[in-house]
């Protein structure tokens, strides 16, 4: 694999360096449970599309640099168009009482669904099952979310159904996600990195996320915070592991922020791209720094250049589990 920055061209002996260093600091903070290292698999027309305003006259070597810059956002902050009707899964933050209910009454459509009955009863109990297919259940939800102890564990609940309805895939939701997909497992972060038989142009975000996870991502089998809290305000729960184990899925909440990317790899050419924001500063990175809150980015110019995007919305987070969502 070669080494190489964001116009594509090959990294000195002393950057490299400096980088594989950083990199295997932070593999030994993975180790020790300090850091998650997380893949991301996509094609490039996808990035293309998110990361421009309609793609042309934009090299593909500008389109790395922009994904340095802004990230990759949910889907909720690149197509969730909302009508005039539409009154749940608003914002990041949305707890309300008909985004709960809309929660609920999509887990019953996952649950009834065809096609996943062998799935669900594999890693949903029966407590669960029949809480949510009885719709005379939704207004006790409803109520028992409201009654969390704060704002932010209501948050927590809600997010534990949410991601619940993430990973569920067409059945579940899709356009109004506020997750974004990675794997601990890059294999499969490869798969996803096509669609159908199709593999060019594939690529694979690495990135990280630091201790606490449950600020930054929701994986009830990485961490149980999530569960912890349905559990004691009286809601069934579901297999850690989530509807697709085998897929190693973490949900990283919002984005997968610039400032925790690593590189991006591009897969056929076999080349990695170091972040731009780790080759401003080489060798004076300190690592130390780096795992617990990321790269230092200069995002002054971010409100109007978020634009020249095919953004509709962007997010931010305190990295204290706080987040904030605004239209563009």
């Amino acid at each position: 694999m070669e080494f190489v920055d964001s116009d594509l061209r090959p990294l000195s002996g002393e950057l490299k360096r400096d980088f594989l260093d950083l990199r295997s600091f932070l593999s030994e903070q993975d180790k020790s449970g300090r850091v998650l290292f997380l893949y991301r698999g996509e094609e490039q027309r996808n990035i293309r599309r998110r990361l421009t305003n309609g793609g042309l006259g934009v090299e593909t070597t500008e389109v790395f640099e922009r994904a340095f810059y802004f990230g990759d956002k949910a889907r909720h902050f690149a197509v969730d168009v909302f009508d005039e009707r539409r009154n749940f899964l608003t914002g990041i933050n949305d707890c309300s009482d008909e985004t709960l209910f809309f929660i609920c009454d999509r887990i019953n459509h996952v649950l009834e669904a065809p096609r996943g009955v062998s799935r669900i009863r594999e890693n949903t109990s029966k407590e669960f099952r029949q809480f949510f297919q009885n719709q005379n259940n939704r207004h006790e939800f409803i109520h028992r979310i409201n009654e969390s102890y704060t704002p932010e564990t209501k948050l927590k609940a809600r997010d534990y159904y949410l991601y619940f309805l993430h990973i569920a895939g067409t059945a579940g939701v899709r356009q109004e996600t506020m997750f974004v997909s990675t794997t601990t497992d890059k294999s499969i972060a490869l798969g996803f990195s096509r669609a159908g038989k199709r593999k060019t142009s594939r690529i694979v975000f690495h990135y990280f996320i630091p201790q606490p996870f449950h600020f930054h991502a929701i994986a009830p089998w990485v961490a149980d915070h999530h569960q912890r809290i349905v559990y004691a305000i009286g809601l069934p729960t579901y297999k850690a592991a989530g509807l697709f184990p085998k897929q190693r899925e973490v949900s990283v909440k919002g984005a997968l922020f610039p400032h925790f990317i690593l590189g991006i790899e591009l897969v056929d050419d076999r080349k990695f791209i170091i972040s731009s924001n780790f080759k401003e500063y080489g060798s004076r990175v300190d690592f130390e720094r780096v795992a617990r809150k990321g790269f230092m980015i200069d995002q002054s110019d971010f409100h109007n250049s978020i634009f020249d995007t095919g953004y509709i919305r962007w997010g931010q987070t305190d990295l204290n589990g706080n987040f904030e969502s605004n239209d563009v």
